[in-house]
């Protein structure tokens, strides 16, 4: 088996669980590398290229991209080519593909589909099969919200194929469609049909499921406005909606407008995952440390996951985890690393993070908070050269901390 990334590799399997197949587009959409507004503005042709506007180092992404591949091939998947044309273009070049990249292997590794062998058709039966022309048909009549052309060639389906095991799916996503063009009339049962569907799109359209139910979601964010949060129905809110439309800016302004939102742990997640994606690491960690704060055992649960829009937060986590073992001392029986000092470690290991997050972050008077608190007052003094401060928040630190303490000591003697 060829070695990669545990969290990549997790990508590959989650997509090839839900949708049968792997493409390079949907894990940069998924890992944050891509911001599904780049996608649309390039499916309108408004950019040329598409890894132009890829977030973060090419390098990195190249290799990425490259071992995502390399895996997918060694457990037996094979490569479809795929084509993007633009979306709802008259011009006489509306049915010419779309360049991901002006490299023609990039292209072809971003473009491309892997799907088990086994499933893999024989062109010559794939182009004469009636049905698989039909499937295949409303499936980009969906992704293109061609709600008229989708509901034709499912009649069309229901006669020449009325046993096929997806018909009731794609009824389903038909009826799910045509809900686009009217209002709202009840938000709950709109977010209820939402989630059911989710699953469905995802297995019968693969790739092109976010075509069909971003616009939803993004319709229902705008019915869910004026509703305020509620801990007992946390996805029951404008936040959540535009997290599964993939508006991340939308879901950190909406989460920072919720007075005392670091008192919700749902909120506190959101943020930290709309602040990853957006490549906005102290917003991304304003969210985190909210988390660890208020909802200890929840943060743990979160942040030992192996996937994250953030690697290195997952990288953090487990160096703090094993920090208390090379720490351990006898004399120290008492004390422990627990989740709450994740945010006070962070920052004696590293200490520029105090000038980009306030020490007013911690607002409660929580143990954790408190850490927080004085490592921050220990680093101002420390930068301003006030010795007797310095010394003062060391002493303090020791008495209340003493395993952070000792990592203090170990970071800078």
């Amino acid at each position: 088996m060829i070695k990669i990334d545990s969290s990549l590799q997790k990508q590959v399997d989650d997509q090839l669980l839900e949708q049968g197949a792997f493409t390079v587009l949907e894990l940069l959409l998924a890992t944050g590398r891509l911001a599904y507004s780049d996608y649309e503005s390039w499916r309108r042709q408004e950019i040329e290229f598409l890894d132009g506007v890829l977030m973060g180092s090419p390098d990195k992404i190249r290799g990425q991209i490259e071992s995502s591949v390399s895996y997918a091939r060694s457990i037996g998947l094979v490569e479809q080519p795929q084509e993007f044309t633009p979306w709802h273009s008259d011009s006489p070049a509306s049915n010419k593909p779309l360049r991901i990249s002006a490299q023609t292997e990039l292209h072809r590794l971003i473009a491309g589909r892997f799907i088990p062998a086994q499933q893999a058709p024989q062109m010559d039966l794939f182009f004469d099969n009636p049905v698989a022309a039909l499937t295949n048909g409303i499936a980009r009549a969906l992704a293109a919200t061609n709600i008229a052309d989708a509901q034709r060639q499912l009649d069309r389906l229901y006669e020449i194929a009325p046993n096929h095991s997806d018909l009731a799916g794609y009824d389903r996503l038909v009826a799910v469609a045509s809900r686009l063009d009217h209002a709202i009339e009840d938000a709950r049962q709109q977010l209820d049909l939402l989630l059911d569907t989710g699953p469905i799109a995802k297995r019968l359209l693969g790739s092109q499921w976010r075509e069909l139910l971003t616009p939803l979601w993004r319709q229902l964010a705008e019915a869910l406005q004026d509703q305020p949060y509620s801990a007992d129905e946390p996805h029951f809110h404008r936040s959540f909606a535009l997290s599964q439309a993939q508006d991340w800016a939308g879901v950190s302004a909406c989460v920072f407008s919720e007075p005392n939102w670091q008192q919700q742990p749902a909120l506190c997640l959101q943020l930290a995952h709309s602040g990853a994606f957006q490549h906005r690491r102290v917003e991304s960690l304003t969210g985190w440390f909210a988390l660890c704060w208020h909802e200890p055992s929840l943060a743990t649960d979160a942040l030992s996951k192996p996937q994250h829009p953030d690697a290195g937060i997952g990288k953090s986590w487990r160096e703090f985890l094993a920090a208390e073992d090379d720490l351990a001392d006898e004399d120290l029986e008492d004390s422990a690393l627990k989740p709450e000092d994740f945010p006070a470690w962070m920052l004696l290991r590293e200490p520029g993070l105090a000038r980009q997050m306030g020490i007013d972050l911690a607002l409660g008077e929580s143990p954790g908070e408190e850490h927080y608190r004085c490592v921050h007052r220990w680093l101002e003094a420390r930068r301003a050269q006030k010795k007797d401060e310095e010394l003062a928040q060391r002493k303090a630190l020791q008495a209340g901390h003493p395993l952070l303490f000792r990592y203090l000591k170990s970071v800078v003697g």
